[in-house]
C-alpha cells in the first residue's frame, strides 16, 4: 500500500503543496485531511500553515506510519473524525475518499460540523475513465455525480480543476441554509 500511495508519479501528479494552495489553505488554517493515508497531504499542510493539522486514518497500519513521519507538533493523528472538534477546520480533504465511503450522508454530517463558518471542503478523486492508475472504473465517482452528491447533501461547487491524466480535484462550500 505504501508503494501505491507513495508512488513517485501519483505525488507528483498531485502535487500536494501546490494543490493545497489552490484549494485556499493558508499560513493559520486549520486542516482536517480526511483519509490521509501515508500523509502526502498532511505533512505538505505543514509547510503551509502553523495551525493544526487533522490526519484522520481508520487503518491502523496507515496511522502507524503517520506516527512514524510525525515530527511536527501541530499534526495531530486520529483514528475518527468524531474526534475532531466542532467548528474546528478551515479546510477538509477528502483525497480518492469518496468514492469508498459507505455512508456518504453520515461523513456529509460530521464535515459539516466540524467546519467552520467559511470552510471549505477539496475533494479529490480519479475520473471515471480507465487511467494508469486508480481503481476499476465501475467504483470511480465521475464530476458530474460528484457534485450531484454533494449537492444533495448541502455543499455548492465553488471551483475544481484537473490534477493530471488521473485525478480532478472539487472544492465546496456549504450551502446556505434559510
Amino acid at each position: 500500500m505504501l508503494n501505491k500511495l507513495e508512488n513517485p508519479e501519483r505525488v507528483t501528479e498531485l502535487n500536494p503543496k501546490e494543490t493545497l494552495i489552490k484549494i485556499g489553505l493558508s499560513g493559520h488554517d486549520v486542516l482536517c485531511d480526511i483519509g490521509a493515508g501515508t500523509g502526502i497531504f498532511t505533512y505538505a499542510a505543514a509547510g503551509i500553515t502553523a495551525d493544526t493539522i487533522y490526519a484522520i486514518e481508520i487503518s491502523e497500519a496507515m496511522r502507524e506510519i503517520l506516527h512514524l513521519k510525525n515530527n511536527i507538533p501541530n499534526v495531530r493523528i486520529e483514528d475518527s473524525v468524531q474526534k475532531v472538534p466542532t467548528d474546528s477546520c478551515d479546510v477538509v480533504l477528502l483525497c480518492t475518499v469518496l468514492h469508498e465511503l459507505d455512508n456518504i450522508p453520515a461523513m456529509m454530517q460530521e464535515i459539516k460540523r466540524i467546519m467552520k463558518h467559511n470552510g471549505v471542503l477539496a475533494i479529490i478523486e480519479f475520473h471515471k475513465e480507465v487511467t494508469p492508475m486508480g481503481p476499476p472504473v465501475e467504483r470511480r465517482i465521475s464530476e458530474r455525480e460528484t457534485v450531484e452528491t454533494l449537492s444533495i447533501n448541502e455543499f455548492v461547487k465553488i471551483k475544481g480543476h484537473k490534477l493530471g491524466g488521473n485525478f480532478y480535484c472539487l472544492v465546496f462550500k456549504q450551502a446556505k441554509v434559510y
